[in-house]
């Protein structure tokens, strides 16, 4: 992550001095002659700085164009050495123009209006600063041993993946046969049973059964007779109900049939 911030920091910084480069030569670099109207090649005679004007890629716009290139190229490739190489020539080019424009001269002046040095001059010196600058921050292109490491640390990250799926796979494998099946029919018969529960309405809540009147026991009548006492000789029936009910029509049945034997006495009498 550091080595992207020095690389972001060093190209915004190599990319503005390219852009500062390119614009120096149309602006004015001594006495209003503007940068693109001195000859490249005179930097390198004996006789200097003339008069003499010349063409755009005679100029000194050839030099700045060559670092802006390089800075592009650099930028692109993360390669620190091209930044480094389109500083030095931006403003190797910049410096030896002034020290032949002051030997032709014979000095350098610097005043507020168009005499003397402008402001194109400063920006070619100012442009190769930055590209110097970003050459100095960028982090550049990793290393092959670098590359080499992380590759390889990569490459048993993803065999360490590979071999933890193989043994999930084999876990999976290695189940009593059958026994996925069997679940799954499982699950497959819960289910239809469920869908028959919810079709049929036996999911919901119990109902109440609820009798007719014509189904429901006639109340007992009578009045309760009082239990018997424990110390009574009818120990043995201590399991039945204790509260005895004492039946009318009972009652009156046995009634009339000691009336009929005691009539059918009688009369067997008579």
């Amino acid at each position: 992550m550091v080595r992207g911030i020095r690389n972001t920091a060093g190209i915004i910084l190599a990319v503005v001095g390219a852009a500062a480069a390119l614009w120096a030569p149309f602006r004015s670099w001594y006495n209003g002659r503007v940068g693109h109207d001195f000859r490249v090649w005179e930097l390198f005679t004996g006789a200097g700085v003339t008069d003499s004007g010349a063409g755009l890629f005679a100029s000194m716009f050839l030099p700045l164009l060559v670092g802006a290139v390089l800075t592009l190229l650099g930028v692109v490739f993360r390669s620190r050495l091209l930044v480094l190489a389109a500083g030095i020539i931006t403003l190797g080019f910049a410096i030896l123009w002034m020290v032949r424009q002051g030997q032709a001269e014979g000095g350098l002046t610097v005043t507020g209006d168009s005499n003397g040095l402008g402001s194109g001059v400063g920006l070619a010196l100012l442009g190769g600063l930055l590209m110097l600058i970003g050459a100095a921050v960028m982090g550049g292109r990793e290393s092959r041993a670098v590359r080499t490491a992380r590759h390889e640390q990569d490459q048993r990250e993803r065999n360490a993946l590979d071999h933890e799926d193989r043994d999930s796979r084999g876990a999976e494998a290695e189940r009593p046969y059958g026994m996925a099946a069997r679940d799954q029919e499982t699950w497959d018969v819960a289910g239809a049973g469920s869908a028959r529960r919810t079709a049929s309405g036996e999911g919901g809540p119990p109902q109440r059964m609820v009798r007719r009147p014509e189904q429901q026991a006639s109340a007992p009548r009578g009045r309760p007779v009082p239990a018997r006492d424990a110390d009574s000789a009818d120990r043995g029936r201590e399991g039945f109900d204790r509260t005895q009910y004492e039946q009318n029509d009972g009652a009156g049945g046995s009634h009339d049939s000691k009336k009929g034997r005691s009539g059918g006495s009688d009369g067997a009498q008579w």
